[in-house]
């Protein structure tokens, strides 16, 4: 059936609980998992059109972000390490994590993506967009959508 299970993550609870459920369903079609988290972008701060360019700033920031990508995708892989799902984590900066998502499914071959959503709504997203809505329309892989029971009880 399913041979790699692309797992995109944010560093949220929710994504967290797709990974376990990605994790589980890998593991009962003996399946490996990639795990995926896309770092946001260095953007240099403007003023009067004139860029204000401080390369430490940036150099802090790229730290900072690779240091938390690297605990995320690390509390991916204790997961999937216990169940014993064969698995590896991949990074990249992207503004567009939708694009990045289907760029890997391509590159790494996946077969299906897990992926939470928070399920905000229209109007949230609206404002915030919704990384899960924008990649149903361009994934070439099934996408199994991730939503947290609680978060179903409040909007019923």
């Amino acid at each position: 059936m399913f041979k790699k299970i692309l797992i995109p993550i944010d560093g949220s609870e929710l994504a967290l609980k797709a990974v376990a459920t990605g994790v589980k369903l890998a593991g009962e079609v003996s399946a490996q998992v990639v795990f995926l988290h896309a770092k946001a972008p260095y953007i240099a701060p403007y003023a009067a059109e004139v860029a204000l360019m401080d390369s430490k700033t940036q150099d802090m920031f790229e730290r900072s972000i690779s240091l938390d990508s690297d605990k995320i995708l690390g509390e991916a892989k204790k997961i999937a390490d216990v169940a014993g799902v064969a698995n590896q984590s991949v990074s990249a900066v992207s503004s567009r994590a939708e694009s990045l998502i289907e760029k890997t499914v391509n590159e790494m071959s996946c077969d299906l993506i897990v992926i939470g959503t928070h399920g905000r709504g229209a109007v949230g997203r609206f404002i915030r967009g919704s990384v899960t809505t924008r990649l149903l329309h361009i994934s070439p892989v099934p996408v199994l959508i991730y939503r947290d029971a609680v978060m179903n009880a409040a909007h019923t």
